[in-house]
């Protein structure tokens, strides 16, 4: 092998590498919408480091490859900022895939090579969606495992679609199949299209698609012969969908209004192409009819028109059921690929592709650049949160403003606690967008916080030792926070309106068990409310204590020798709150 050949694909090996050696710096990201969501991660790492398997033995809002890698980073990088902890671990998988991509295309042409490479890392490195959900500078916390799959999709285009060696095409369509499947079974199903489409134009011999079948099925197949994770982990989808029925017309015409500015241009450049390929669309469609004529038949499903077309389909589907994520940055490329075509080059023809291809790939770039960079500009004004309690989850900034707004958050749910009860009486939040503000999202860390100081002077105090703990909120870090165990078969990421199913026997019993139960109370909210109806069998029988002015405890009855409330107000029964008063 020479030098030229491959000096690109080890220069890229070890960008990646470098870039996940950054998760030994003391990194900091400025708090954006919905920052919570990425402790989601560190919930379920706790419950692998416990011995517990995602969907097995907790439900999960993805599936178990995000957070077996996530605890697989936090041992090495224990430290670790955790936003690009989850967005960068990726890069274990698509890392080594890509630069199969870079090696085989570097050999024929480097800038190809490049044109391919610098997008992926653009995408891969930076922890932003394409869709904004708040107008101040943040950081996306949410959407991680929707950026994930559609960065797994760009390997995949790219390997399908630039690869000679057949090696490397099954390597990769069998290596991102695997991770979709085990990252987002959404992921995982719009792929197989783009398969279809490889086989039925020659990319992929029928050989080869036998292969990519064998190595994605014997893996999984022996997953589940370990331990059930994927029958388990298919049981969550059913009771996911269930949960979850919204009108798949509604779901595509948002996903659709969402990402308009993408797809128009999308689509004039593949009704452009359709023109420019008439006569070999043309030639495979007589093919069909005819049902002779293969190679005309295999070209016109090789058609840029065909590939970028159907590209633009599988998005708006993947995207119907995202609220952020990176949607469309695998039509990069066959975007690439038209504008590298040299039958389409030369006079208009070449103007128009090229001035449609920049209008469909670069409204991603723009906003994700634009927002990294008017973020980290702001993050030279921002104030890192200070809270040793929360170990690396403090890892944050935000403007002085936000911290003075989110301690007043906290002051006005200790002193005012029914004005936001009233909302929730209401079924409201007392703002519409209250989980978008970074001004909720630090007082919630906060909080966190609260919670585990709390925890630790009652049991300092007391003598107990709580080895279990369940929060009913969004999101459970005590455990991890704690060095403790969660509940078994309970939902992480509990949305009570999206992913809390009925509890079933086994759950009942988890929550029995469960030795303490924390109930947040700044700020109350019809969310939280839901939970705890949904988890009610779970209260019944134990003790309440008031652990700080924001949160209450649930103990079990055999949890702890103490019998006396700790100073503060009194705790109200487990039973106080009814499902009836949040009508």
């Amino acid at each position: 092998m020479s030098v030229r050949a491959t000096g690109p694909a080890a220069l890229f090996l070890a960008v990646c590498l470098g870039v996940i050696g950054l998760l030994t710096l003391p990194l900091t990201v400025p708090v954006g919408p919905f920052y919570w969501d990425t402790l989601i991660y560190y919930d379920g790492a706790a419950r692998v480091a416990d011995g517990q398997i995602p969907s097995v033995d907790f439900m999960t809002p993805g599936g178990p490859l995000g957070y077996w890698l996530f605890y697989a980073i936090l041992q090495v990088f224990p430290n670790a900022q955790g936003l690009y902890a989850a967005s960068w671990m990726l890069l274990l998988i698509t890392g080594p895939l890509m630069a199969l991509v870079v090696y085989d295309v570097s050999r024929r042409s480097p800038l190809t090579a490049l044109g391919l490479a610098a997008p992926f890392l653009f995408f891969s490195v930076l922890p932003f969606n394409v869709e904004q959900f708040y107008p101040y500078p943040g950081a996306d916390g949410y959407g991680i495992y929707n950026r994930q799959p559609a960065q797994l999709l760009f390997v995949l285009l790219a390997a399908l679609l630039f690869a000679e060696a057949r090696a490397i095409r099954v390597i990769c369509a069998a290596a991102t199949l695997l991770a979709l499947f085990l990252i987002k079974i959404t992921g995982f199903l719009v792929a197989l299209p783009l398969i279809a489409l490889a086989l039925l134009s020659g990319r992929l011999s029928w050989r080869m698609g036998t292969l990519v079948l064998v190595l994605v099925v014997l893996p999984l197949a022996g997953l589940e012969l370990w331990s059930g994770v994927i029958g388990a982990y298919l049981h969550d989808i059913a009771r996911l969908v269930a949960i979850n029925g919204n009108s798949l017309t509604f779901s595509l015409l948002r996903g659709t209004s969402i990402h308009l500015g993408q797809i128009v241009p999308a689509l004039l450049l593949a009704a452009a192409l359709m023109v420019y390929e008439r006569h070999r669309i043309f030639a495979a469609l007589g093919a069909l009819v005819r049902r002779t004529g293969w190679p005309s038949l295999a070209a016109g499903f090789d058609s840029h028109t065909a590939w970028i077309a159907l590209s633009i389909a599988v998005g708006i589907v993947f995207e119907s059921e995202n609220w952020g994520g990176q949607a469309f940055i695998f039509l990069w490329p066959p975007v690439l690929r038209c504008l590298l075509d040299r039958d389409l080059q030369g006079g208009a023809r070449q103007a128009v592709i090229a001035v449609l291809g920049a209008a469909t790939v670069l409204p991603a770039v723009d906003n994700v650049a634009g927002r990294a960079l008017r973020s980290f500009a702001a993050d030279t004004r921002y104030v890192r949160m200070e809270a040793p309690e929360l170990g690396p989850l403090a890892a944050v900034t935000q403007h002085p403003e936000s911290f003075e707004r989110a301690a007043l958050i906290r002051e006005l749910s200790v002193n005012f606690p029914e004005f936001y009860a009233h909302a929730a009486d209401k079924g409201h939040l007392p703002n519409y967008i209250v989980y978008n503000e970074p001004d909720f999202q630090i007082a919630w860390l906060r909080a966190i916080g609260e919670g585990v100081s709390a925890i630790r002077a009652y049991e300092q105090r007391t003598g107990a030792r709580f080895e279990t703990i369940l929060n009913l909120n969004f999101v459970n870090p005590f455990p991890y926070l704690l060095d403790r165990k969660g509940p078994k078969h309970v939902s992480i990421g509990a949305d009570p309106f999206r992913t809390i199913p009925p509890p079933d026997a086994r759950t009942v019993k988890a929550l029995a068990e469960t030795d303490l139960i924390l109930w947040p109370r700044c700020f109350e909210t019809i969310a939280n409310r839901k939970i705890r109806q949904i988890y009610a069998a779970g209260l019944e029988g134990r003790r309440a204590v008031s652990l700080s002015p924001c949160w209450d405890g649930f103990i079990r009855g055999d949890a702890t020798r103490d019998s006396v409330l700790p100073a503060g107000r009194s705790a109200a029964g487990p039973l106080a709150w009814s499902p009836e008063r949040s009508r």
